[in-house]
């Protein structure tokens, strides 16, 4: 029988019968092969799957020696699916052996878990000194802490750099897409950095009277509150944050501030205390639970939900009735991938939360169950589709 004339494929049909899927029609054409099996030369390139060739040489090896070990046995047998007792047998075992070993099996079965999983952001940073020097911040450790003479992690642990004078001067704390970081500044004050953010120190940070440094992307401040002498009297030492020709000038301790390059707008978010916001010539305060969005010289102040603002320092994504470009933004620079639309973007609006530690493909199928979006994933592009 001369297996390039027929419809089927020996080794699908194989692999259904051991799930349990075979059609009768495929059963009887199986067995009629079967029993007529000889040692003429299989051509598994008829099949539907790619990949063969190496599959196919280690195939033929196999089949030629287990018929010759099989010559003694009826090849009229009707006892298939007994394994082992035959060529066909042989056959069975090789191609599942093989496909085993090279993933192709894993394949077959479950198409989906072969894909490349786009894993989330992990504890990452780099440290930027003045003289140029770049040191990758360990991973394994929750931050970076500055005092006013020394550079270690916040767990005490050292860091392998020569740190002589390297506090007074210029420094920078970079987190790249998929990267999150804390640090403690010298004065106390902690900053956790999201994603493609940086905050920049200048010199002596900690003997200036006002506390300045530059932000670009977004952070969560916990400012703490620094007292000092001035001509006797007894001041808070500012604290202020600058983002272009933009600035926040903290009068409380807990804020959210986020200021990406590829985003209009700045926007500052108070949990506790007071913040003025300065955008040119216009300035204005927000309370807690506000938020401040200045954009060409103007501020807007609304009340927001400030667990939504926060929710990435937490480790989630969480929102409510935002629109899925806003959405897809804080996902690419959290997974590191490129974003495109494919048709008209969706204008319904998204609320809900999400572990920001799921894999991509998690996160993009809660968005779909809502119906008013789909994805499609292409290396680390995710096409976003009506």
């Amino acid at each position: 029988m001369d297996q390039r004339d027929k419809t089927y494929s020996i080794p699908e049909i194989a692999f259904k019968w051991q799930q349990g899927t075979a059609t009768p029609e495929e059963k009887a054409f199986y067995e009629q092969w079967y029993a007529s099996f000889n040692d003429e030369e299989l051509d598994l390139r008829e099949t539907s799957y790619t990949g063969f060739d190496e599959l196919e040489k280690s195939l033929y090896a196999k089949i030629e020696i287990g018929i010759k070990e099989e010559k003694v046995k009826p090849l009229k047998s009707k006892l298939f699916p007994i394994w082992f007792t035959s060529a066909a047998a042989i056959l069975v075992f090789a191609i599942g052996f093989i496909a085993y070993q090279s993933g192709w099996f894993n394949m077959l079965i479950s198409p989906e878990k072969t894909k490349s999983e786009i894993l989330p952001g992990t504890n990452t940073a780099i440290l930027k000194l003045s003289n140029g020097k770049i040191l990758q911040l360990s991973n394994s450790k929750p931050g970076l802490k500055i005092d006013s003479a020394d550079l270690e992690y916040i767990d005490g642990g050292g860091i392998a750099l020569d740190k002589t004078s390297a506090v007074t001067k210029e420094m920078e704390i970079k987190t790249p897409n998929g990267g999150t970081y804390q640090v403690e500044l010298p004065d106390g004050t902690k900053v956790w950095l999201n994603a493609s953010s940086s905050i920049s120190l200048p010199a002596n940070f900690s003997s200036n009277f006002e506390r300045r440094l530059k932000l670009q992307g977004e952070a969560y401040f916990e400012v703490a509150k620094v007292n000092t002498a001035v001509n006797g009297i007894q001041k808070r030492r500012p604290f202020i944050i600058t983002v272009d020709n933009k600035s926040v000038e903290v009068l409380g301790t807990h804020f959210n501030v986020r200021a990406y390059n590829n985003e209009p707008s700045l926007k500052a978010t108070l949990l506790e205390g007071s913040v003025k916001v300065v955008d040119g010539n216009t300035a204005k305060k927000i309370v807690p639970g506000e938020q401040a969005t200045a954009v060409n010289g103007l501020i807007n102040i609304n009340k927001v939900d400030v667990d939504d603002v926060i929710a990435w320092k937490n480790g989630n994504f969480q929102f409510t009735n935002v629109g899925i470009e806003r959405i897809m933004q804080d996902i690419a620079r959290w997974y590191d991938v490129e974003v495109v639309y494919n048709g008209p973007v969706t204008k319904e609006s998204f609320g809900g939360a999400i572990s920001r530690n799921k894999p991509l493909q998690d996160v993009l199928s809660s968005l779909e169950e809502t119906g008013g979006v789909h994805f499609k994933i292409e290396g680390r592009r995710v096409i976003v589709m009506p």
